[in-house]
């Protein structure tokens, strides 16, 4: 499998949910490829699991994050963190970490240490991909999937960063 899509459909083997056509993805992946894809983005906008279970496992302490203030760097290191867990595929911690990215004249991404309300720009591309320009554009699909299943990440790691924290004798969050 393509990325880490094996360490996300095994991790995900316990989540069943008749398969919703609104994730469906077109990637030009495998089918089981594109399933798999599908799956993760359904379970990240499944508002019936609360944000611990989803994020179950994830050992990072990440009190004080908050998607209204902040940056690119610290959504990629959140990003790939969680893809390396398999909570997450790699093409939505990509999609979390370019959230109104600047580039240079080489492509590669600059200011990474600019804040940024991450719910903002999120809510203003889902404004901008329901216009009519793109109603029937599978690619402005896919990319609606893309942003919702990247709110729906957002909040849950708000929860979770706002959770308090339970006492142990050691101490395994870094």
């Amino acid at each position: 499998m393509i990325g880490n899509l094996g360490k996300v459909d095994s991790r995900l083997k316990m989540y069943w949910a008749a398969p919703d056509k609104r994730f469906e993805v077109k990637t030009g992946l495998t089918p089981h490829e594109e399933a798999v894809k599908q799956r993760v983005r359904q379970y990240w906008s499944d508002q019936t699991i609360p944000a611990a279970k989803k994020l179950e496992g994830f050992n990072i302490n990440l009190s004080g994050f908050d998607p209204r203030r902040t940056t690119n760097r610290q959504l990629l290191e959140i990003g790939v963190l969680m893809a390396e867990s398999g909570l997450i595929d790699d093409d939505l911690a990509g999609s979390l970490s370019r959230l109104d990215a600047r580039f240079d004249d080489k492509g590669n991404t600059v200011d990474m240490d600019r804040e940024i309300d991450a719910y903002e720009f999120l809510s203003s591309q889902l404004s901008r991909l329901g216009t009519s320009v793109f109603e029937d554009n599978e690619i402005a699909k896919g990319e609606m999937i893309e942003v919702r299943a990247s709110i729906s990440i957002l909040k849950a790691l708000e929860a979770f960063a706002r959770a308090p924290r339970e006492r142990s004798l050691v101490n395994i969050r870094v």
